[in-house]
């Protein structure tokens, strides 16, 4: 018997992972909704899928909203099209530890066996700070759970459509972390089954694009203190820049990719403009 959840995920990039991705969830007799945002899902997929045709790239909380508008079962599992259930057990299991007015995440691991966190701890003021003149401390945290990442989210459509969703002024990174920070302010719980097991292939499911991800990553995280923490984004707004300019000026030689991702955010932090996300792969 089919469990009453609809796995859903956003294509953008391989045809061969969103393929992958089709065939393990089908075969735990789940329903399987892709919300194609790149033109490029495969026409041989096979399995209990079906495909939101592609009409433009509006992110990754874009594309769940989306799939979740469509949805017909109660329960839905939000995915990237790079984390699969690890065995036959792993999506009953999230199933039944998952409860009605919370977000359940479980543990996921890459390909080697090797666990990947999946939560972690508020972005800060001083988190900002540490990181405009040398890398970053990471937010991941084994033993916290602010918020959990959006490559495996369980949730009710009902407390979904509650907290209305992705903010889709995110387009691609802190939109997990955003959608925590309202599901708590309204009365739900983080929740996590560490009896689940799930594979998360990291960034084979996505364009790599050093320049977007650099851009839409610090355009998120001024939108998450916007949002969260007014009364630090404008301290945080001149952190930002200042770490884009020093990165810009830096990477300039070495790493044209990466100089040109920091330009594009240092625009967007200025100008209040979200950085623009790439459109069809194929034409």
């Amino acid at each position: 018997m089919s469990l009453p959840v609809t796995v859903l995920t956003v294509a953008f990039g391989s045809p061969d992972v969103v393929r992958e991705w089709a065939l393990k969830w089908s075969d735990t007799g789940a329903l399987c909704l892709i919300s194609d945002n790149g033109n490029l899902v495969p026409s041989d997929i096979s399995g209990k899928v079906e495909i939101l045709p592609f009409t433009g790239n509006s992110g990754f909380g874009g594309g769940i909203n989306r799939a979740v508008r469509e949805s017909d079962t109660p329960i839905v599992l939000i995915t990237n099209p790079d984390t699969f259930p690890e065995n036959s057990k792993s999506l009953d299991s999230l199933f039944q530890f998952h409860s009605r007015g919370s977000l359940t995440g479980g543990m996921t691991f890459d390909s080697r066996g090797n666990e990947i966190h999946s939560t972690g701890i508020w972005p800060s003021k001083s988190w900002v700070k540490s990181q405009v003149f040398k890398s970053a401390d990471t937010l991941w945290r084994k033993d916290r759970m602010d918020w959990l990442q959006g490559s495996l989210i369980m949730v009710h459509k009902d407390d979904f459509q509650k907290i209305g969703g992705f903010n889709e002024r995110f387009p691609l990174y802190f939109e997990d972390v955003d959608i925590c920070s309202k599901a708590k302010r309204q009365g739900l719980s983080i929740n996590f089954c560490r009896e689940s097991r799930f594979i998360h292939d990291e960034g084979s499911g996505a364009d790599k694009a050093t320049a977007t991800r650099l851009s839409c990553f610090h355009w998120g995280l001024l939108e998450f203190f916007k949002n969260h923490d007014p009364a630090n984004a404008n301290a945080v707004r001149k952190m930002i820049a200042t770490k884009c300019i020093l990165r810009l000026a830096a990477y300039a030689v070495i790493n044209p990719e990466a100089a040109k991702g920091y330009y594009k955010a240092l625009q967007s932090v200025l100008s209040g403009v979200a950085p623009k996300l790439p459109g069809a792969l194929n034409g």
